[in-house]
């Protein structure tokens, strides 16, 4: 019990810090909007780019605690949205790469001419790296994804941005690359109380 306490004490010490810093971002910065996406096994923050809005109420009936969209759009018609989601491993020797090539392969199973390519990484703090996939497809009309795969201990942190045109893909790469990098892993040790 004694470390439930303290897991849960440092956690909101860990969203006050954050919270803080996030004001003192929007005093400079009226676009800065910082927050906390936490579930099983997860605690991060993430920053949404300028010129985008993080929401934390429109993708929920999808599963999607974080969505993010340009502001004037819309979670629902945003040409082109962003999205954080994770992966929980199945044991301790399950790999990124490993969660990658399952993604694939249920890409595939529904779009036939998926094509994947390998894009640049994103360098992260504390050393990490998140390994980057575009996913294109002409089926149903155009589709075009980068998502930005992220390891950590026990689950895989996906940050997903979708377009339904090449060119709103591609302006909002920027945007993506900024949202992934603003991407901060808090701690895997999350207690939520009903």
């Amino acid at each position: 019990m004694l470390l439930k306490k303290q897991s849960s004490l440092i956690l909101v010490l860990l969203l006050l810090c954050i919270s803080a810093s996030a004001q003192k971002k929007d005093e400079t910065n009226q676009d800065s909007n910082t927050g906390i996406i936490y579930g099983k096994n997860h605690a991060y923050a993430l920053t949404a780019p300028k010129g985008w809005v993080l929401d934390n109420k429109n993708g929920v009936k999808q599963g999607l605690h974080a969505v993010f969209y340009p502001r004037g759009s819309s979670w629902s018609d945003g040409v082109a949205v962003m999205y954080a989601n994770v992966w929980q491993k199945e044991s301790a020797t399950q790999t990124v790469q490993d969660i990658i090539d399952s993604d694939i392969q249920k890409f595939k199973e529904n779009v036939p001419d998926l094509k994947v390519e390998n894009a640049e990484a994103i360098e992260l703090e504390k050393d990490k790296t998140a390994t980057v996939k575009y996913f294109t497809s002409d089926a149903k009309g155009q589709n075009f994804e980068a998502i930005a795969y992220i390891n950590e201990e026990k689950l895989v942190v996906l940050i997903v941005l979708t377009s339904r045109t090449k060119k709103d893909f591609e302006k909002s790469l920027p945007a993506f690359r900024e949202l992934v990098g603003s991407y901060l892993f808090l701690t895997d040790k999350v207690v939520i109380e009903k």
